[in-house]
């Protein structure tokens, strides 16, 4: 997606932030002290911490990339099972495989047809996570999809939250 199309989903989106009394006061001075709204301000770190559609320059980005991985966020969590999904840009496909296997397997009766669906999303996701625990070297006891599908799940809600579609 070119700049162009990212700029025409441009929209206000609500993401709650918990924050102290002080900290509001903190951050909407740091904002008005140099004539932006709070929202511009983090509109422009985030752009720069995640090589946005506006950014604010190359050292900007590098400094943001820098501040993420000081404070130990890719270090001090696991490879997650979601974390590989995102690395693949798969998260929405398996999402998409997962809605299925739980749709067919709510049905009452499967037809021939129905089974054959079934079975091809649950092996597709299988080699998916086969592939995973073969990456991480993770015995296949201390593993379980489900346990790690509600995770990736429970991100993609959010994701949707935000980005406004849920």
């Amino acid at each position: 997606m070119g700049q162009r199309e990212e700029i025409e989903t441009i929209k206000a989106r609500n993401i709650s932030l918990n924050l102290s009394d002080a900290d509001v006061k903190r951050l909407c001075e740091k904002a008005g002290s140099v004539g932006l709204a709070v929202s511009e301000l983090l509109e422009s770190f985030i752009g720069d911490l995640v090589d946005g559609t506006y950014i604010n320059g190359s050292d900007e980005r590098m400094y943001a990339n820098e501040w993420f991985e000081r404070c130990g966020f890719s270090w001090m969590s696991e490879y997650s099972f979601l974390r590989f999904l995102i690395d693949c840009d798969d998260v929405e496909d398996t999402i998409d495989g997962w809605n299925e296997i739980k749709y067919y397997k709510d049905l009452e009766e499967l037809r021939k047809d129905d089974k054959e669906d079934l079975a091809y999303y649950e092996e597709s996701i299988n080699d998916k996570f086969e592939e995973y625990r073969r990456y991480k070297k993770v015995d296949e006891e201390k593993l379980a999809l489900e346990a790690e599908m509600e995770k990736v799940v429970n991100w993609w809600n959010e994701y949707e939250q935000i980005k406004g579609d849920a």
